[in-house]
């Protein structure tokens, strides 16, 4: 799927009910989440999904009169464009939000480290989350993770729904509005809300088969110096659309070159 196709089936699918159904439950699972808490925050890390998130979160706090905060992490792991991204959604929704920036270089981390450990819960972005719910005093944090992106998520949302507790998240409870949203529901609503989205989405694309639930594999955006995805596909996409940001990776961890 190209970014024309993804914007194209976002404005066709727009326009349907079983879109528009979804869109008004997300905003509804949103609002009891908000109703039952005292102070919110949505995780936004810049990718599509997340920016839904904010946009449907923003639209629960505008009906029950509640307020909410942006809340991300950055540093020069960071693909290019995220830190935009993120500051003109705020801008868009009128929203405060917060940038956590990475004090040290994830490089250097990466020099210092062999450990390649996929979907760990470790690590500075999640020492970042939960010192930030520590001194926010937030107890109800907003999430863009949908089931259908994975097997792991899909156990994961059937085993504990759209709304629960994490002790990962620093002891706060979590709710993913748009678990059942698929791809093509995500780009909807980037359409009927005018989100801004990620630079990374108009660069090529590698491997984008269909995952087993069918959905077509389009660009995910994380961290460039994250490892547990490389035998998917990210060293080669990083080298080929981002090569500044490879011959960085190559100088901290040569072993990159391996796979691609």
């Amino acid at each position: 799927m190209t970014f024309d196709d993804f914007l194209m089936t976002g404005k066709i699918r727009s326009k349907m009910s079983d879109y528009q159904r979804k869109r008004d439950k997300a905003v509804e699972v949103a609002a009891a989440a908000l109703a039952q808490h005292n102070k919110s925050y949505v995780s936004v890390s810049g990718g599509k999904d997340s920016v839904v998130c904010a946009c449907i979160a923003d639209a629960a706090a505008r009906a029950t009169g509640k307020d909410i905060v942006l809340w991300a992490h950055v540093s020069d792991a960071s693909f290019p464009g995220t830190e935009e991204t993120i500051r003109a959604l705020a801008h868009q929704l009128g929203r405060e939000v917060i940038i956590n920036s990475s004090a040290g270089s994830a490089f250097d981390a990466l020099r210092e480290t062999k450990e390649r450990r996929a979907f760990g819960k470790t690590g500075v972005f999640f020492d970042a989350i939960r010192d930030w719910v520590q001194t926010s005093g937030c107890d109800l944090c907003f999430t863009g993770v949908r089931a259908y992106e994975s097997k792991r998520r899909m156990q994961a949302a059937k085993a504990h729904g759209a709304t629960f507790s994490s002790r990962t998240a620093g002891n706060v409870d979590v709710c993913n509005p748009i678990t059942w949203f698929r791809l093509e529901d995500v780009a909807a609503a980037l359409v009927e809300y005018n989100a801004p989205i990620h630079p990374i989405y108009r660069k090529t694309a590698i491997g984008t088969a269909q995952n087993k639930f069918g959905e077509d594999g389009f660009i995910r955006l994380g961290y460039i110096t994250s490892r547990d995805l490389l035998n998917k596909g990210t060293a080669v996409f990083i080298r080929l659309n981002y090569p500044d940001q490879w011959q960085k990776l190559c100088e901290a961890w040569p072993d990159i070159k391996n796979y691609c």
